[in-house]
């Protein structure tokens, strides 16, 4: 087992009970954590997963049944792709028994989630995510899914992993603009729901930046209680847990109108709580303090690559998303650090007014 005790993290029960474990050294002891009714794993990864998909391997041992390669791109994170997982595991023989074991960024872990949800009409799987936003966001939660040429995760399914393994030692070799841009989601599960942790989480941004253990076991922990506990309370975002989109609304129309080949998922949310931290000044009461201190932590994390910004670019895919309503669009807005509301009423042109404006210094 690892030198010191993970933490580990109920995300969801029963009937689809998922648990997320937190702690360094884990993916060498992968085989103790993971679950398969059968006993037998398909093995889904990114090559670039490197030293951690080696460890997972290692420990799994015999009990692979098959392993398959999955692009972490989000360019490829498409209904093509999903099909060639399926391909992949049903010329292996999987079974309804088995189970998935899907390694590397939160592309792979989206893309087969969903390939589980679908294949037998739901397969187990397990989620070892190898990046900050995989850590942070994709791989808890649940929710699975690809992209549609009009918009993103407009395909997908609530399917939970059972098991997650967060451990900080995956991210020794993770290139610095990933590193970086999937901090961001980590950050804005502190400012949404634990004032303490952000405060601690931003005080030692440099520690973060710097990958030291200790610091990152902090908020990435930190973040994964914070989700969770949302997620528990809310499994199918019928309500509280819409909070979780902070900084999604315009971040997924940037990525989209980028062709989710431009910004990182991070980066885009980075633009998008700016924009955020501009409306929820004056809609819901958010302090020059506390904006100011978000902004010094997206300033600290960047510079971000500037997004689209015109409004032509950005109306039709702000007009698709998800959480638009009759009234306007499902926003999160930010009343103070560690605590966040929706607002159902936020017409598209006042997002489109915020992106012109929002800034991340």
């Amino acid at each position: 087992m690892t030198a010191a005790a993970p933490e580990r993290i109920p995300v969801s029960g029963p009937p689809h009970e998922s648990v997320a474990w937190v702690g360094a050294g884990l993916l060498e002891h992968a085989a103790d954590f993971l679950r398969s009714p059968s006993g037998r794993f398909l093995l889904a990864a990114t090559p670039a997963a490197g030293a951690a998909l080696a460890a997972v391997r290692r420990s799994l041992g015999t009990a692979v049944l098959a392993e398959i390669a999955v692009d972490d791109a989000e360019s490829e994170k498409t209904l093509a792709s999903v099909a060639g997982v399926t391909d992949a595991a049903i010329a292996a023989g999987v079974r309804r028994d088995d189970a998935f074991v899907a390694v590397g960024g939160g592309v792979v872990t989206d893309l087969v989630g969903f390939a589980a949800a679908i294949l037998f009409r739901g397969v187990a799987w397990n989620a070892v995510p190898t990046t900050t936003a995989g850590m942070a966001d994709a791989a808890i939660g649940g929710k699975t899914g690809v992209n549609h040429r009009l918009g993103k995760n407009l395909l997908g399914a609530f399917h939970p992993p059972a098991v997650i393994l967060v451990d900080p030692r995956a991210l020794a070799t993770l290139p610095e603009r990933d590193f970086r841009a999937g901090l961001v989601e980590a950050y804005k599960d502190a400012w949404i729901g634990d004032a303490a942790l952000a405060d601690r989480a931003a005080a030692r941004l440099a520690d973060v930046l710097a990958r030291d253990e200790a610091a990152l076991l902090d908020l990435l922990g930190g973040s994964v209680r914070v989700k969770a506990a949302v997620v528990a309370a809310d499994p199918k975002e019928g309500g509280r847990r819409r909070i979780l989109n902070f900084g999604h609304t315009l971040g997924h129309a940037l990525e989209a109108a980028g062709g989710f080949g431009g910004l990182r998922h991070g980066e885009a949310v980075a633009w998008g709580i700016a924009a955020a931290v501009e409306i929820s000044r004056r809609r819901a009461g958010l302090s020059p303090s506390d904006a100011g201190a978000v902004r010094r932590v997206l300033a600290g994390l960047g510079p971000f690559p500037e997004p689209e910004r015109d409004p032509r670019r950005l109306r039709d895919y702000l007009a698709r998303d998800k959480k638009t309503t009759a009234s306007g669009l499902a926003s999160v807005m930010l009343e103070r650090v560690g605590s966040a509301m929706v607002d159902e009423t936020v017409p598209l042109e006042e997002w489109l007014e915020a992106a012109r404006i929002m800034s991340l210094s």
